[in-house]
C-alpha cells in the first residue's frame, strides 16, 4: 500500500516537497529550503511534509514517525514532562506499529538513522534536566 493511502487512512494530507516546489512549501510554512532536504515535519495533526530525500526508503520511515506524532497522546507527553527526546522517542516508535500493520520493513541502515535521529536529541534532553534544581 501506498503511503499516500496510508495517510488518508489517518485523516492526513502528504505535501512531497519537490525541486519544482520546495520555493512555495519553503514559504507557504516558513520552513527554510535547506531544512526541507533529508527533513519532514507534521503541520497540525493534518499535514506531512516530507523534504527532498536521497534515500526512499529513510524518506518512507520519516512519513511513519511524522505520523507517529500525530498518535502520541497530550496525557504521554504531560507523563513525560513534555520531554522532547521521549517525545520523539515514542513518536517513533508509534509510527514503527503502523508500518507493521501495513506490512513495511525497514532495513539495518535505516534503523542506524531512527537511533541517530533519536540520540540527536540526547545532549538537550540532558541539559534541560541538569540546569532544574
Amino acid at each position: 500500500m501506498r503511503i499516500k493511502q496510508i495517510a488518508m487512512d489517518y485523516n492526513l494530507k502528504i505535501i512531497s516537497i519537490t525541486k519544482g516546489n520546495i520555493e512555495k512549501y519553503s514559504k507557504k510554512y516558513e520552513i527554510e529550503k535547506n531544512d526541507l532536504k533529508n527533513n519532514a515535519y507534521v503541520i497540525n495533526d493534518e499535514d506531512i511534509i516530507l523534504g527532498l530525500y536521497e534515500d526512499q526508503e529513510v524518506k518512507r520511515a520519516a512519513f511513519f514517525h511524522e505520523l507517529g506524532h500525530t498518535l502520541v497522546t497530550e496525557s504521554y507527553e504531560k507523563m513525560v514532562n513534555n520531554d522532547e527526546m521521549l517525545i520523539e522517542f515514542q513518536a517513533w516508535i508509534e509510527g514503527l506499529k503502523v508500518a507493521k500493520k501495513y506490512k513495511y520493513e525497514f532495513s539495518h541502515k535505516t534503523f542506524r538513522y531512527i537511533l541517530k535521529s533519536i540520540n540527536s536529541y540526547y545532549k538537550g534532553a540532558l541539559n534541560v534536566y541538569n540546569i532544574k534544581k
